[in-house]
């Protein structure tokens, strides 16, 4: 069962259900799920291991919200990881999942088209996955998508900005290419750039700053953001320079 509810609360971040810096309501998963306190805190314990949620002493549950600098780490990191990705798949890639590539690539121009941020997000997801499964590397591909788990409530908003969506369709052609045509080095460098998409400028700003004093109470979020209060200013900053 804890698995059951790790799952559903993973699901939660993704779609936005659960925000950075939001409490948690213990007695009210228990109801949700019709399960006792403790394969909720069992849940809950398995996420704060992968860095998810955050356990602040007299204070109560929270989803962890990344500082800048953990945030660029981490968007510096995926990028890598995809990239290596899209490489081993251009080494990789079979008739079948080449075939399954270009359709899928066909699916996100639909959405593109349409300016469906959401049909998009889902078709790019599902491109993606293609990716990871022509590459063969069943060890990276877990890092990747953990990392990406972690970063995706400031990424989500991405697709709904002006143009991202034909940008994002123009690099997705040019990491799609790569691989059926069989060029590492392009598919990497098309991959790597895609993943980062302009974050460049927001991380020189964030790691070139001078390290603040430590901030012990930073565990410790707000129990409560107003509706029009963007989920961390981090994200705000993030798709700013995107």
């Amino acid at each position: 069962m804890q698995d059951v509810i790790r799952q559903a609360l993973e699901q939660d971040l993704r779609d936005g259900s659960l925000t950075p810096g939001m409490a948690i309501d213990e007695p009210a998963l228990c109801a949700r799920f019709g399960v006792s306190r403790t394969p909720v805190r069992e849940a809950l314990l398995l996420l704060s291991a992968k860095g998810l949620v955050d356990f602040a002493p007299r204070s109560g549950i929270y989803v962890r919200q990344l500082d800048p600098r953990e945030l660029v780490g981490m968007m510096e990191g995926l990028a890598e990881l995809e990239a290596v990705l899209a490489r081993l798949a251009a080494l990789r890639i079979g008739p079948p999942l080449r075939e399954r590539l270009q359709a899928a690539l066909a699916r996100t121009a639909v959405h593109q088209q349409a300016q469906d941020p959401i049909g998009y997000e889902r078709a790019n997801a599902e491109l993606h996955d293609l990716i990871y499964q022509a590459s063969g590397n069943v060890y990276i591909v877990e890092q990747t998508r953990e990392l990406r788990q972690r970063i995706a409530p400031y990424r989500r908003r991405l697709f709904e900005k002006p143009g991202r969506l034909s940008r994002s369709q123009t690099e997705h052609e040019a990491v799609v290419l790569a691989i059926i045509t069989g060029e590492p080095d392009k598919a990497a460098d098309a991959m790597r750039e895609h993943v980062w998409a302009g974050g460049q400028v927001f991380a020189d700003a964030v790691l070139t700053a001078p390290l603040s004093a430590p901030d012990h109470g930073r565990r410790r979020p707000r129990a409560r953001r107003s509706p029009s209060q963007p989920a961390g200013a981090v994200a705000t900053d993030l798709n700013a320079a995107k």
